[in-house]
């Protein structure tokens, strides 16, 4: 439950830093690209996490 809860945290924090980064009436594709990366940031973590649960 812990980790759920950080991860929501995580999430959303990343989300507002996006958002004041990037938000600001600059180009919406510029925003995308920094979600794109962010998304595949996490995506990363995610199977490294899972490939390490699986090798133990």
């Amino acid at each position: 439950m812990g980790y759920k809860i950080l991860g929501y945290a995580v999430w959303n924090g990343a989300k507002w830093y996006v958002k004041q980064r990037y938000g600001g009436g600059g180009s919406s594709t510029r925003r995308y690209v920094a979600l794109g990366v962010l998304a595949v940031g996490v995506g990363a973590l995610v199977v490294k996490g899972t490939s390490h649960r699986n090798a133990s």
